[in-house]
C-alpha cells in the first residue's frame, strides 16, 4: 500500500536530516511517496509613503522573487538527494507556500489538509514546531486538527535496523503500533520489537500480556508477518532510560512511542516518556502517535 509523507525543508542544514532518514530507512521505495514543503514568512512590512504604492509593489515582488529562489533551490536539492538515492522521480513532489499562521501551524495545517500519513521533521525544524504549542490559544488547534504522527529525525545513522515500539496498553500506544504495522508492511528488512517497562520489580506485570496481545495484534492486522515481530520486557523504574538504553543497545533505527498526559508550556501533549526520548534520544528517529488526549485548560 502506497505512503505518503510531508517533509519539512527549510534554510537550516538540519532540515535535510528527515530526507536522509527517510532514503536509508527505506530500503524498498517504490511504494514511498514524499512531497517536500517550504513555509516562507510574509514580506516584512515596508514603511513607504502611501502614495508610493508602485515602489512597495516592486520592493515586495522583489522580496517574494528571492525568497522563491531560495525555496526553489533547497527544495530541488532534497528533491535531488531522494531521486539519486532510488525513489521515483514521480513520487518526490515539492511545494512552496507563504506562511499564513505561522510555520508551525501551516505545516499542522498542510499535513492535515493533504491526509499524509506523517509529519517529518528534523531536530532543527521541531524546535520550531514547539513554538506552536505556548500559549492555550493553540491548544485547540493541537487537539483538533493533529491526527497524524510526527516522525523526529536527529543525528539518525544509516546502519541501524528496525522499530522499537513502547507499548504500556494505552491507546495511544496501540495508535502508534498501528502506524508501526502500517508503515512496516513493505519493508521486510526491519522487524518490529514490542516492549514494556516493567519496573524494578522482579514479579511479572499481569497485564503485560494484555498488553502485547492489542499492539501485536495492531501490527499484524497491517500485514506484518508474526516472524518479524517480537516481544520483549524491560526491567527499569524509569521508562524512558529503559527504552533509550535498549535503542542503543539494540542499534534501533526507531523508537515508536504514544502520547499521553498534558503538556508543559513549550512542549506538545506529550508525557514525560516522549519528552525524555524527545530530549535525549540519538542515533534512531523517534516517531510519536497523533494527539487523543484533551489538552488541559
Amino acid at each position: 500500500m502506497e505512503k505518503h509523507f510531508l517533509l519539512a525543508i527549510g534554510d537550516d542544514q538540519s532540515s535535510f536530516l528527515a530526507g536522509r532518514f527517510i532514503n536509508h530507512f527505506f530500503l524498498h521505495k517504490h511504494h514511498i511517496r514524499l512531497t517536500l514543503l517550504y513555509v516562507a514568512p510574509q514580506p516584512p512590512s515596508v514603511y513607504l509613503d502611501d502614495s508610493d504604492v508602485y515602489q512597495r509593489k516592486k520592493w515586495t515582488d522583489g522580496w517574494k522573487k528571492a525568497q522563491q529562489q531560495r525555496a526553489d533551490e533547497l527544495l530541488e536539492k532534497g528533491r535531488a538527494m531522494l531521486v539519486s538515492s532510488g525513489f521515483s522521480s514521480s513520487n518526490v513532489a515539492t511545494k512552496f507556500i507563504y506562511s499564513q499562521f505561522g510555520s508551525a501551524k501551516d505545516l499542522i495545517q498542510e499535513c492535515a489538509k493533504g491526509h499524509y500519513d506523517a509529519l517529518v521533521l528534523g531536530r532543527r525544524g521541531l524546535s520550531r514546531f514547539e513554538e506552536l504549542f505556548v500559549d492555550s490559544v493553540t491548544k485547540s488547534i493541537m487537539n483538533e486538527d493533529l491526527s497524524f504522527p510526527i516522525w523526529v529525525c536527529q543525528r539518525t545513522e544509516s546502519k541501524r535496523r528496525n522499530v522499537l515500539v513502547a507499548v504500556d496498553g494505552s491507546e495511544p500506544c496501540v495508535q502508534i503500533a498501528d502506524h508501526v504495522g502500517f508503515v512496516m508492511a513493505d519493508q521486510p528488512d526491519h522487524s518490529v520489537v514490542l516492549a514494556h517497562v516493567n519496573g524494578d520489580s522482579s514479579t511479572p506485570d499481569p497485564d503485560a500480556h494484555s498488553f502485547f496481545d492489542h499492539a501485536l495484534t495492531s501490527v499484524l492486522n497491517n500485514g506484518v508477518s508474526r516472524e518479524r515481530i517480537q516481544t520483549k520486557i524491560l526491567q527499569s523504574s524509569k521508562p524512558a532510560q529503559a527504552l533509550l538504553q535498549e535503542a542503543e543497545n539494540g542499534r534501533y533505527a526507531v523508537v515508536a512511542v504514544g502520547r499521553t498526559g498534558t503538556s508543559a508550556p513549550g512542549f506538545f501533549s506529550m508525557g514525560s516518556v516522549s519528552r525524555t526520548l524527545l530530549a535525549k534520544l540519538d542515533g534512531a528517529a523517534l516517531w510519536v502517535s497523533p494527539s487523543t488526549c484533551r489538552l488541559s485548560e
